[in-house]
This record gives C-alpha cells, structure tokens and sequence, in this order.
C-alpha cells in the first residue's frame, strides 16, 4: 500500500484515532459517521490490519493503530508547516508591489506620501518591470496591471479604466498652431512602441485610419502621419513631449496631472477608452494579508479621488 493513494482515508484515522470517537472526527471534517467508517475501512483493507476496536458507542486503538498514529501526526504536522510557510507572511511592515514603470513614476510614487501619512508603519517597496513579478517569500505581494485582468493562478479585482488622447507641451502648440487633427500630418508625433495604446489606436477609432475593407469616416491621408518615434515606455513618451519635441499619444492617467499643472495641452478635447484596464491581483491568499488590505483600500480611495477630480471627455 502506498500512503499516497489513501491520505484521505489515513487523514480520516488520524482525526478520529486523536479523538476516540468516530463521531467527534465527523464534526470535525464536516461529513457523516458513515463516510469516516468508511474511509477508515478502506485503509484497514488495504493494509490488512485492524486499526480500531470497535465497541457500542466507542473505539480503541488496537496496537496496529497505536503503531500508526505517530506517524501520521508526524507527517500531517510536517504538511501543516509546509502550507504555513507559504501563507505566512515573512515581513508584515513592507508591502512590495509590482508595477508598470510609467504607472509606478506617472501615478502611483506622487501618491504614495497619503499613505506613509496613514499607515506609517508599513513601507512600500516596488518592483517596476513590464513582467508579472513572481510571488513569494522573495517575491511581490500585490502587483498592478495593465491589461484584460485575466492571471493565472491569481485572483485579480478592477481598478480603473484609461483613456487615449494626444498632448503636447504648451510651447510646441503656440509654435505650431494646431487647431485640427489634418494639421497634425506633418508633425513630429509620439507614442509608446506598445500597439494598442499608440497613435493607430487612437486615430482608427477616430476614423482617421482606413482599416482594411472598411471606408474612413474623415477625410484626412493617414500615410501623411509619417514621422513618429517610438519609445519604449509611456513615461519616455511624456518626457518627450514635456521637451516640446512633439505631439503626443498618452493615457490620461499618466498625465493629468502635468495638464493640470500646464506641463502639457490636450488637444482637441477627444479621448477614446481604451480595452485594457488596470487591475490589481495576487494569489487569493495574499489578498487576505492585513498589509495588502490596507494597501488595496488606499489604492481605491486614491483612484475615486483621482476620476472625480480628473474626469475624460470620451465620444468613442
């Protein structure tokens, strides 16, 4: 008999052999009399010994049972530790999340003071990568995504949507007086090299990009919007553009402060939400720490606070 085949039914034993009592070992496992006998039989079968003596209304361990049990708690007790350790959390003062560069340095680090003022006793350490970080001992605990907030392995809980528009520093706009989407065809224009949140996003649901098979809805010569530069990251993207060095594509929340401040001009009042959002997620059990509830519940209030004072101008 290999105990592999059987640790439900040996489990069943060593619950009912700590207790004495077959009907103890039910309550305790939350299924009927009937089902531990059973289970118990099983393993007797398998061995060919009798674990119990059974008597009206009580059970004794035979010496065969008494052989086992010690072994079993051993081994059970060693499984109890093992998923202890996995669940634990080995630092309960430092939460440590993954995040997307032009989120963590655009959004997430000049927010991150509200919450030192609240919970002063847990820092905040980020991991900033384009990759899912690996969770772990030495790995995240909560990570911010972009994307369609589906994980494997991970349970993950909407944040906020984004939106696509063009900038440009306030400098570059006066120089170059645009006043309509054609007047941008000989422009310098930016975009961040991810494809579905650059300028053929925007312009195509504009109607500005004649896809294959279908009719423009404007008039303007999309080949015409030939010279761009990529970068790679939204946050190169906005610096470009807070360098007057040309017209931009960016998410909203990446730069609504900077238009805020004057750092940057959105042009032509005309944003279009994008399909992906941004969600946080986590293996289930991360989610229940008490240092990752505390910074969930933050994260949300700061992102209400965000789209009530920031709202997006959105006819797609």
């Amino acid at each position: 008999m290999k105990a592999s085949q059987h640790l439900k039914g040996l489990y069943y034993f060593y619950v009912a052999a700590r207790h004495l009592s077959i009907k103890e070992a039910a309550e305790k496992l939350f299924v009927t009399q009937a089902a531990v006998s059973q289970q118990i039989r099983i393993v007797e079968e398998s061995l060919g010994v009798t674990l119990f003596y059974r008597q009206h209304r009580a059970i004794e361990l035979t010496p065969e049972g008494e052989q086992l049990l010690p072994h079993l708690k051993i081994a059970f007790d060693a499984l109890d530790q093992g998923v202890e350790s996995v669940l634990s959390d080995n630092n309960s003062k430092v939460v440590t999340v993954s995040v997307l560069p032009s989120f963590a340095s655009r959004w997430l680090i000049p927010r991150l003071g509200s919450f030192y003022e609240t919970h002063p006793d847990i820092a905040v350490s980020l991991n900033m990568s384009d990759a899912l970080d690996a969770f772990g001992p030495q790995g995240s605990d909560l990570a911010i995504r972009f994307g369609g907030g589906t994980y494997d392995g991970l349970d993950s809980q909407f944040l906020m949507s984004d939106y696509l528009y063009p900038v440009c520093h306030p400098s570059y706009l006066g120089s170059k007086k645009i006043k309509k989407v054609e007047d941008l065809q000989k422009l310098r224009l930016l975009e961040d090299a991810t494809g579905n949140v650059g300028w053929d996003y925007w312009l195509g649901a504009k109607g500005y990009v004649k896809e294959k098979g279908g009719v423009a809805k404007k008039t303007v010569d999309s080949k015409e919007f030939s010279e761009r530069i990529s970068f790679d990251g939204s946050h190169y993207v906005i610096d470009s553009a807070l360098s007057a060095q040309g017209v931009a594509m960016v998410r909203h929340c990446l730069v609504a402060d900077a238009i805020q401040a004057g750092n940057l001009k959105p042009l032509f009042d005309d944003a279009v939400e994008l399909n992906f959002k941004y969600f946080v997620c986590a293996p289930p059990h991360y989610l229940q720490r008490p240092k990752v509830i505390k910074f969930v519940e933050w994260l949300s209030s700061e992102v209400d606070s965000f789209c009530r004072k920031y709202k997006v101008n959105s006819n797609v």
